[in-house]
């Protein structure tokens, strides 16, 4: 059954720090195909749906912060049943990632955030600690970053709006986190950098972590395990995004 509705969170006076997450649907052959090369679509996708499980488990346990989902639909793949539904959501709107980040950064401090933080679904060692170094971080700077080992980041955080922050930055390229942080000096915010953390977007990607992963109990994990002896497909498409 499709989830019955949007939950859409209210107005409030009160001042909150927001986190919102953002996800995919997860159409196969859509999401994570940067994987294609070593896994089918289908796989790829069901790889997908537990990191983003393991993502919402993590963020759960942040009681002092307002979480939502920003979402990004697909006609394709049109039931929201495999989110879970005690987190709010609302949609993603833009062509492109640097658009989706405003309209979700604006959205939210016309909410009424003192803060808010925008992270992505795909990095399977996550942990509330880390980003409630981030939170923490956030009240001594204009503006956090969290890093991913391959040249992006997984999560960005302002205390007010800044739209120049994601326009004409090149996605999905090494460049990212350099570009990001030049556009900070430019804007004259203040800006400080957690450490990185590794996200799952290529096979090799997916190898580390099946070593070290072994001695986590998450979905992602488990899924690895339970397909790792899953005859391979041979893929040329080479396509990611950060941040879902």
């Amino acid at each position: 059954m499709p989830r019955p509705a949007v939950s859409r969170p209210r107005k409030s006076s009160a001042v909150v720090d927001w986190l919102i997450v953002f996800v995919k649907a997860p159409t196969p052959g859509a999401v994570k195909t940067r994987l294609l090369s070593a896994y089918t679509p289908e796989q790829a996708a069901g790889l997908y749906r537990c990191l983003v499980a393991d993502t919402l488990k993590t963020v759960r346990a942040l009681r002092t912060m307002r979480i939502t989902v920003a979402y990004a639909a697909d006609r394709q793949f049109s039931d929201l049943s495999w989110l879970d539904a005690s987190v709010p959501m609302f949609f993603q709107h833009g062509r492109s990632l640097g658009e989706r980040l405003i309209h979700a950064f604006r959205w939210a401090f016309d909410q009424g955030a003192a803060s808010v933080m925008v992270m992505g679904s795909d990095a399977p060692e996550l942990s509330s600690t880390w980003i409630r170094r981030a939170r923490q971080t956030l009240t001594h700077c204009d503006v956090v970053i969290g890093p991913t080992t391959d040249g992006g980041y997984h999560l960005i955080g302002l205390t007010k709006p800044a739209p120049e922050l994601f326009r004409e930055i090149p996605w999905s390229t090494p460049h990212v986190l350099d570009q990001t942080l030049q556009r900070v000096v430019e804007l004259r915010l203040s800006v400080r950098c957690l450490e990185p953390i590794a996200d799952l977007d290529t096979p090799d990607d997916v190898r580390k972590y099946a070593v070290r992963g072994a001695r986590h109990r998450s979905q992602t994990a488990a899924y690895l395990l339970k397909h790792s002896s899953m005859s391979c497909r041979t893929s040329s498409r080479k396509r990611s995004a950060p941040l879902a």
